[in-house]
């Protein structure tokens, strides 16, 4: 696995750091750190730092990757980052660090939806499901935009009514679940739609 990791192609950066928070904890002295893996741009101590849905802004105290220190993590590093002046139980599992603040929560999503060929059931237009999305479980309604039940294997253009405001980029990837089944995943082409 170390040979392979050597060899691996860096993870492209595209200046949009975001952080999906899957959980957050406090330490004596340091105060509140969160943890996740930077699926996108860098973090480096001292920048300024957005905690969305909510908006709470922070600063970064530390840095750190397997109990070592740095300065600046690139994206794809598991990280546990340092937070000034916030509190551990102000943040939830799900919540996404950026410093981007023009990534903005919203309640509906445009989704290129693709059904598994092994899904157990059909999605119908309407329907209630849970998305999965970075460390974030929510529920969401099913909008097909050109018809009303895609089946296995098939793709569709969807619009996701989410229960609550969450954050994600265009491009982002997610998984549709119902009864404890996986239905199929999806890929955000809009992630501020419209009839929100």
């Amino acid at each position: 696995i170390a040979t392979m990791l050597t060899g691996a192609t860096p993870r492209r950066n595209l200046g949009r750091a975001r952080l999906p928070i899957d959980r957050s904890f406090a330490m004596t002295g340091p105060g509140t750190v969160v943890t996740g893996t930077l699926i996108d741009g860098s973090l480096s101590i001292g920048d300024k730092i957005i905690i969305q849905p909510s908006g709470m802004t922070s600063r970064i105290r530390g840095i750190q990757t397997h109990k070592s220190k740095l300065k600046t993590a690139p994206p794809g590093t598991r990280v546990a980052v340092n937070l000034v002046g916030i509190s551990r139980k102000e943040i939830q599992r799900g919540d996404v660090l950026t410093t981007d603040e023009l990534l903005k929560p919203t309640g509906a999503i445009d989704i290129n939806l693709r059904m598994i060929t092994g899904a157990p059931r059909n999605i119908n237009h309407n329907m209630l499901a849970s998305v999965h999305t970075g460390s974030n479980e929510f529920l969401a309604r099913v909008r097909l935009l050109d018809r009303q039940q895609v089946g296995p294997g098939d793709s569709a253009w969807a619009q996701l009514k989410l229960d609550r405001p969450v954050a994600v980029v265009k491009g982002h990837n997610l998984i549709l679940r119902s009864g404890g089944s996986t239905l199929g995943g999806g890929t955000t082409i809009h992630e501020a739609a419209a009839g929100q």
